[in-house]
Formats: structure tokens, sequence, C-alpha cells
């Protein structure tokens, strides 16, 4: 068990070190795009929760 951790810590030590040294760069983020009608969606299934919610005490 014991040789089996060390062999994974070396190997994991020597593929990041590899990567680093490869400079590996990020992605650009991507573009954000509105949602239209998002905020409706949100606020009908906010209604109809309340409207579940409050059936049920009576």
């Amino acid at each position: 068990m014991k040789t089996r951790l060390n062999t994974l810590l070396i190997t994991l030590i020597s593929i990041t070190s590899w990567l680093v040294a490869q400079g590996i760069g990020f992605p650009d983020p991507p573009s954000q795009a509105p949602i239209g009608g998002l905020e409706l969606l949100i606020g009908a299934g906010g209604a109809m929760a309340w409207k579940k919610l409050r059936g049920r005490k009576k």
C-alpha cells in the first residue's frame, strides 16, 4: 500500500511539473448573452410554489 501511494505521488508530481513547464493557458471566457424572459419564468415558478404551499396549509 505504501509503495502504491509513493508511486502515485511521484507520478502526480512529475506530470504536474511537466504540465506547468508547457505553459498551458486557459481559454477565453465565453461571451455572455442575455436570456430574455428568464425573470418572468422565475416569478411564475415562485408564484406557483407560493400557491401550492398556501393551499397545503388550508
